[in-house]
């Protein structure tokens, strides 16, 4: 059910990120129902922090566990799986928080978004299915050099983000 291989059951992280993000969608249409929540609103506001954290997650827990000298609860590819659902789910409840009003460096991030997580889409697709197993499989591949540098300036324009949102919110004057 997991292993990827064409013509077989999608994988689980797939599934259960599909469902969650179902379930996203009908919550948001309920809070949509007499219109569009504003992104700066409170569910706006809640989908935003949401979808950075599991972004963040996303980022910094596969990463780390993925070197060869670090140990941690599970195998690696668990890890895999969780960064997976969690790169899938978390830039959805983003897209909501944007009440799809793509202006500015909100709009910029939206974009660059959707190529991260297009990048870790056909990067997993490209390493489940395309590549050999065994020793000869190579280490990097051009998705990887794509969405590494891409993610971590994704982080660096939202952490921007988030901090002229709190400084012209008053928060931070």
């Amino acid at each position: 059910m997991t292993d990827g291989i064409p013509g077989r059951a999608w994988p689980r992280e797939l599934l259960w990120a599909v469902l969650v993000i179902a379930v996203a969608t009908m919550a948001y249409g309920w809070a949509a129902r007499s219109g569009r929540p504003a992104p700066a609103g409170l569910v706006g506001h809640g989908l935003g922090v949401a979808g950075f954290l599991l972004m963040v997650v996303a980022e910094t827990a596969y990463t780390w566990r993925k070197r060869p000298t670090r140990t941690g609860p599970g195998p690696a590819v668990r890890w895999l799986e969780a960064h997976v659902f969690v790169g899938l789910v978390g830039p959805y409840l983003v897209l909501l928080h944007t009440a799809f009003r793509f202006r500015g460096l909100a709009g910029v991030l939206t974009l660059l978004m959707a190529v991260v997580v297009g990048s870790g889409v056909a990067g997993r697709y490209w390493y489940t299915t395309a590549l050999p197993v065994g020793p000869e499989r190579p280490r990097r591949a051009l998705w990887y050099v794509l969405h590494v540098p891409l993610s971590a300036v994704l982080f660096a324009l939202a952490a921007f983000h988030v901090v002229g949102v709190l400084y012209y919110a008053g928060n931070l004057r």
